[in-house]
């Protein structure tokens, strides 16, 4: 990464020990990051205080819960380049929402080779698809939000410091009186019945979307761009929170565990 650069500040979920980022839009952000090259450095924020950590910042919640309520969450990075684009303050930028991380990044951090004539790398949005990336975004959060999220969510890594906490507010928010009430136990008939239902729609709503599979692991074959870090990110919470993440590599003809491989030159946890 360049020195020269400002190191920018991203915000992300603790948990752990030892740090596991789980959560699908930190990595989406996290991956944006590294393709670009941009020097940064974490902050890890307990789940409790998310809330408090946007509110300090200024920023507003960028999501909903079922009922309407405000869903503070992260990713957040804060960019210490002022810009005109989104919430400035004196000294920088706070950008709340992981597609609005990506877009500035495309627009303020795309690398460039030594002699800076030409990209060092393709650029995270191919011109003209911020638009259809925005849907892509929707769609596929949309899919692995209702089969593969209430899979893997039982299982996510939180901080002993404030798991109590957290799963007693996560238990709340759904509408069930205890933590081990979203549980789907490993193995049950109910459990292998969700996993075929996800390994369907993973088909018929995404893999077919891969059309050029003979010329690399990517939605444009051997070209890499945001829509593969979207998701990327989504794999990267099945890798570090569903126990059938080694079957679900398989499904599609190991399309799921090539696409994650493929994207680990931009996985690093900084």
């Amino acid at each position: 990464m360049d020195d020269q650069k400002p190191i920018l500040t991203f915000y992300d979920i603790a948990s752990g020990p030892p740090v596991r980022p789980f959560a699908p839009n930190p990595w989406k952000a996290r991956y944006a990051l590294n393709f670009t090259h941009t020097p940064y450095h974490t902050t890890w924020v307990p789940l409790p205080d998310v809330a408090l950590t946007r509110k300090k910042l200024g920023l507003p919640a960028c999501r909903k819960h079922a009922d309407g309520s405000d869903f503070p969450t992260l990713p957040i990075l804060y960019d210490p380049s002022p810009t005109t684009t989104t919430t400035t303050t004196s000294s920088g930028t706070f950008i709340g929402d992981s597609f609005d991380i990506a877009i500035h990044l495309h627009n303020k951090h795309h690398h460039t080779s030594d002699n800076g004539a030409v990209p060092a790398h393709p650029p995270l949005f191919p011109p003209n698809t911020i638009a259809l990336h925005r849907a892509f975004n929707a769609h596929v959060d949309n899919l692995f939000s209702i089969h593969g999220a209430p899979l893997a969510g039982y299982y996510m890594p939180m901080d002993p410091l404030t798991a109590a906490a957290t799963r007693a507010d996560m238990a709340r928010r759904v509408g069930v009186s205890r933590w081990e009430d979203l549980e789907i136990p490993v193995g049950s008939p109910e459990r292998q019945a969700k996993l075929a239902a996800f390994e369907a729609a993973l088909g018929s709503g995404l893999a077919a979307w891969f059309v050029r599979r003979e010329e690399g692991p990517f939605l444009e074959g051997g070209t890499p761009m945001y829509a593969d870090l979207i998701v990327g990110g989504w794999l990267q919470m099945m890798r570090n929170c569903l126990p059938e993440w080694e079957e679900l590599k398989g499904w599609q003809g190991g399309l799921w565990g090539g696409l994650y491989d493929a994207l680990e030159e931009w996985a690093e946890v900084l």
